[in-house]
């Protein structure tokens, strides 16, 4: 199968994410995928690349540890196009002294340390166009 135009290889994913600040931290809780909103930093150590946000501390995203996702997403409607990258990996917590950059959450209380230690990550662009009934964007593979 050989890969979409529209697919963004992963260094470019990487690259994308790290111009970013705010995605969607997805965990399943009670058998229920839930998305979050975060601040995050990437970090990358050779070739290992990290997702570092705080939260607080007995919030759902907090309490979990395990298999989750980051979904980051730039919509320019002026522009007519977009990406959007997602991210897999296993998340935990950071305790005691560590070297993490500050993620600047954009509420106050968020003071646990969690880090998405990141397995795959993939990314996809789009250009839009007018819809047939003038209504509505319809969302086309980038060329």
């Amino acid at each position: 199968m050989s890969a979409s135009k529209f697919e963004v290889p992963e260094w470019e994913s990487v690259e994308l994410l790290e111009s970013e600040t705010i995605g969607r931290m997805c965990i399943v809780v009670s058998d229920y995928p839930i998305a979050f909103p975060i601040s995050y930093r990437l970090v990358r150590d050779d070739t290992k690349v990290r997702i570092v946000f705080r939260a607080a501390p007995h919030a759902a995203l907090a309490q979990y540890e395990g298999p989750a996702s980051l979904e980051v997403d730039r919509v320019d409607p002026e522009h007519l196009n977009s990406w959007s990258v997602i991210v897999r990996g296993d998340l935990h917590k950071v305790f005691g002294h560590h070297e993490l950059p500050d993620t600047f959450p954009l509420l106050e209380g968020r003071y646990q340390w969690m880090v998405l230690e990141v397995s795959a990550v993939s990314g996809r662009r789009f250009e839009s166009a007018p819809s047939f009934d003038g209504r509505a964007v319809d969302w086309h593979p980038a060329d």
